[in-house]
């Protein structure tokens, strides 16, 4: 019986043996490092190898640090990289390796200019000698989006002296090497990382004559980033403004970051200043302060009666965010909008966090109704909740640009051709040369912008060949795509003048006797626009107008009838008719 169990045991030990083996293909760092193959990788490889030599060498944690540390200078890309990535996941890490993990490094940093992954071990080590040489390393590179400002935020609050002692410089300061910092200080506001000393410390870096005037302002922006204690620092920094206006673009950084009330008057100052993509942003900051920012709101309601759609539905967010009751009649008139879904929605979005009831039956009345599912989907649940008395849900304005409809697809809708005396397509993707034109950069050779054009203005590139070309009345219409570079719709006359109508990114034009419409708009990073416009003939040229924004940017559109337009976008399909405006085709459902 004992014979028996032990030949069992033998007959098992043998693949078990076996399997161990093929787990652990070598036994010591060394032996493992010579089994990494040496083959050229592109230079943002981790390095390859077989997945079982490398999970030994990740075994062998910090007794691994040493050779793996020689592979750094070694002339094999794999080989390297490698190397740094799995120095990058030592666990086990301590200060009193600093001096090898500095130099991999170096090693990197000769070899390819890049510091690698080996950043990041930094981070977990701490210490004053990491901190110091992860400052000095931020102001070599001297932009951010890399692993030191990982391993800066690691460290935490210790690495704030070491970036303070960086920042007090006194003479031949360049404040584009400290590009970096902004995000290391902003990581740390992340993170909830802050200390007082040091935020008193950068403000009196700040107020010291002796340093760089540029170091100062940077210290005025970064300060709030790191304070604890807000109303000291908040005191001193609106004093320093009041006193020295030039300081305010810096220290209002600060101030939006403690969320002080006095940011809301210097951004709302700032809307008069500009328009279009600047004063959404300003509308964006002064909504982030929330109900802080409700004393100004008299001020950013004004823009309500803006020209620009995009201000409009940025101004109703800002109000709801900031909880600006005396808004919500305006607002609730926002609803009735028929021709801006986006505006309706902003205007939900303020009631809903409002918490409005006396829209309750315009809201449903827009649950119901509304052409975009989109809409009626957060009118109902904006309804519901208020009928409910629930909170409002998470302020979150951005969701509706990545929309897309389910069950809603373009390629069920036929062609209907337009002959072409009235549309022509550059189908060859030449471009239409019989409708060419000067790039209307080139329009006004006195200004100065001009001036610096003039290489441009007086090479072919700056003939412009549109893409589409509809006749309107007795003018033609053309139009022009240039992605994120831009277009127009640009009118050609009788007399064989030409005349820029709109600038937009033209998809297409459909003429209808002496009015046109024009789909336009832009889906580029984070933008999802598009708008219809309306073009009419008029004794001098022609009126253009928005009429109706578009759930997204236009891919494709074509006529599927006499009267209707199929409009492709980026979020679904819609269907323009001029008599009855835009629906979405039948079936069509809300999505993400």
């Amino acid at each position: 019986m004992k014979r028996a169990l032990f030949v069992i045991l033998l007959g098992l030990a043998a693949p078990m043996s076996h399997a161990l083996d093929q787990a652990s293909p070598c036994t010591t760092v060394e032996a493992c490092i010579a089994l990494i193959p040496e083959k050229d990788v592109p230079s943002y490889s981790n390095g390859e190898a077989d997945e079982a030599v490398k999970a030994q060498l990740r075994a062998f944690g910090r007794d691994g640090l040493e050779p793996l540390a020689k592979l750094s200078a070694h002339p094999n890309s794999n080989k390297r990289q490698l190397a740094d990535t799995l120095i990058a996941d030592i666990k086990d890490i301590r200060q009193s390796d600093f001096e090898l993990v500095r130099q991999v490094i170096q090693n990197n940093v000769k070899l390819d200019g890049s510091g690698g992954w080996a950043y990041r071990l930094l981070g977990r080590m701490g210490g004053d000698q990491a901190a110091e040489f992860l400052v000095s390393e931020l102001l070599r590179e001297g932009k951010g989006g890399n692993q030191i400002v990982f391993a800066l935020a690691k460290i935490g609050a210790p690495a704030l002296p070491h970036l303070l002692n960086a920042m007090a410089c006194k003479n031949n300061c360049t404040p584009e090497s400290y590009a970096g910092f902004q995000e290391v200080f902003d990581e740390l506001h992340q993170l909830e990382i802050s200390d007082q000393p040091s935020a008193l410390a950068l403000l009196a870096l700040a107020k010291n004559n002796d340093i760089d005037p540029d170091m100062r302002k940077l210290a005025l922006g970064w300060v709030g980033y790191i304070t604890a204690e807000s109303a000291p620092v908040e005191a001193e920094l609106i004093r320093m403004v009041k006193a020295n206006p030039e300081l305010s673009e810096h220290v209002l950084t600060s101030l939006k970051v403690l969320k002080s009330p006095y940011a809301a008057d210097l951004l709302v100052a700032k809307l008069a200043q500009g328009e279009g993509l600047y004063r959404e942003w300003i509308l964006r900051d002064i909504g982030h302060l929330g109900h802080t920012a409700k004393h100004v709101g008299a001020k950013v309601a004004h823009y309500l009666n803006a020209e620009d759609w995009n201000t409009r539905a940025a101004v109703a967010r800002t109000l709801g965010f900031i909880g600006y009751e005396k808004a919500a009649p305006r607002l609730q008139t926002m609803l009735l909008n028929d021709q801006d879904w986006l505006q309706v929605h902003a205007a939900l979005q303020a009631l809903h966090w409002l918490q409005h009831r006396p829209a309750l039956d315009d809201i449903e009345h827009v649950a119901t109704s509304h052409w975009y599912a989109l809409v009626r989907d957060f009118a109902a649940v904006t309804a519901q909740r208020l009928r409910a008395d629930q909170p409002p849900l998470e302020k979150d304005a951005q969701h509706y640009y990545s929309h897309r409809a389910r069950n809603c697809s373009a390629d069920q809708f036929a062609i209907m051709a337009e002959p072409e005396q009235i549309k022509i397509y550059d189908r060859e993707f030449k471009g239409l040369s019989q409708f060419s034109y000067k790039h209307p950069w080139c329009a006004d050779a006195s200004t100065s912008e001009a001036q610096d054009l003039a290489q441009f203005c007086t090479s072919p590139e700056s003939t412009v060949k549109p893409d589409v070309a509809a006749k309107v009345g007795d003018s033609w219409l053309t139009g022009t795509n240039r992605g994120e570079w831009g277009g127009e719709m640009m009118a050609l006359y009788q007399d064989g003048s030409t005349e820029l109508i709109l600038n937009e990114n033209i998809e297409d034009i459909y003429s209808y006797g002496s009015t046109a419409y024009a789909t336009t708009g832009l889906a580029h990073l984070g933008m999802n626009n598009g708008v219809l416009y309306r073009a009419t003939e008029i004794a001098k040229g022609f009126a253009v107008e928005p009429i109706y924004r578009l759930p997204g940017a236009p891919m494709s559109s074509w006529k599927i009838n006499p009267q209707e337009i199929l409009i492709n976008t980026y979020s679904g399909p819609v269907i323009f008719n001029p008599a009855t405006g835009l629906r979405a085709p039948d079936g069509c459902e809300s999505g993400e």
